[in-house]
């Protein structure tokens, strides 16, 4: 995830390490290059609690995260993901027939500040 400060982040379904998809995400939003496993969507925070929501081309992906006052990396450095759903339709109602959630890591996701940005 690739957080602007515009309310868009820049998604990527991807099986790269990190520190190679930083890079990839970097180059799509400094030079404007395309990236195959990369999507924009929007994130919404209020208070500590952070909606994020992308559209790829087979089904749209809501991530439910909480901003960490305190952790290890300083204050509000680090999220956690508590849930995590896919949807072809795009609706996350409760009671919608193609909503499927799934386990999420129990680690945190930590926040690097870009200075190039």
């Amino acid at each position: 995830l690739y957080f602007q400060e515009d309310g868009r982040v820049l998604y990527a379904l991807s099986s790269a390490p990190p520190h190679e998809m930083f890079r990839r995400l970097l180059k799509v939003v400094l030079h404007k290059t395309k990236d195959p496993a990369a999507v924009w969507g929007t994130f919404q925070v209020q208070k500590t609690s952070c909606t994020i929501i992308a559209k790829q081309d087979w089904h749209t992906v809501k991530f439910e995260c909480s901003i960490l006052p305190n952790s290890l990396y300083g204050k509000y450095a680090a999220l956690t993901m508590d849930r995590h759903f896919s949807s072809p339709s795009g609706c996350f109602e409760a009671s919608s027939q193609d909503r499927v959630e799934y386990k999420v890591p129990s680690e945190l996701f930590r926040f690097v500040k870009d200075p190039r940005l």
